[in-house]
């Protein structure tokens, strides 16, 4: 209502987990993570029992997702942003080893003593900003993964 009084414009954008240039390999981020073993060549290291079900949008997409929402997406209406393609995070991990010819083993470390628990799933509902404003994926989860180390490769490249 604030928003409408002040002739504010909003468009609201809910972000869910994405993989590309600049991610962090170093932080909270599991397939960042992951890449981050690859640069490193180390074992791939899966904290937790890998039954966490998540998703990943390309960078490239993300950006062209958030323009659109920008540039047509109604004023106070939320537009999820994010894959809606669901990856077993263990599963994730071997996708990440098999972009790097899989050389790097997967090393799932469960914590001593865990209960069994279900397994959390952060999956978004894309259908409004499909529907509405014409947006779907453009980089195959594979791919991603492939440019995203790339990327990073060259990176450190340009830095010796």
């Amino acid at each position: 209502k604030k928003a409408e009084r002040s002739g504010l414009q909003t468009k609201i954008a809910r972000l869910f987990a994405c993989v590309g240039p600049y991610l962090p390999v170093d932080r909270h981020f599991a397939i960042g993570n992951f890449i981050g073993d690859v640069l490193r060549r180390g074992a791939i290291e899966v904290f937790g029992d890998g039954r966490a079900v998540c998703t990943y949008l390309y960078a490239g997409d993300l950006a062209t997702w958030l323009w659109r929402i920008l540039a047509r997406g109604e004023q106070q209406r939320a537009y999820n942003v994010g894959s809606e393609c669901p990856h077993v995070l263990a599963d994730v991990a071997q996708a990440v080893s098999a972009a790097n010819g899989g050389v790097n083993e997967v090393v799932v470390r469960s914590p001593q003593g865990s209960q069994p628990f279900r397994p959390e799933r952060y999956v978004p509902s894309t259908l409004r900003a499909r529907s509405e404003l014409g947006l779907c994926e453009t980089v195959p989860f594979d791919e991603a993964i492939h440019r995203t180390i790339a990327w990073h490769r060259a990176r450190t490249a340009v830095r010796r």
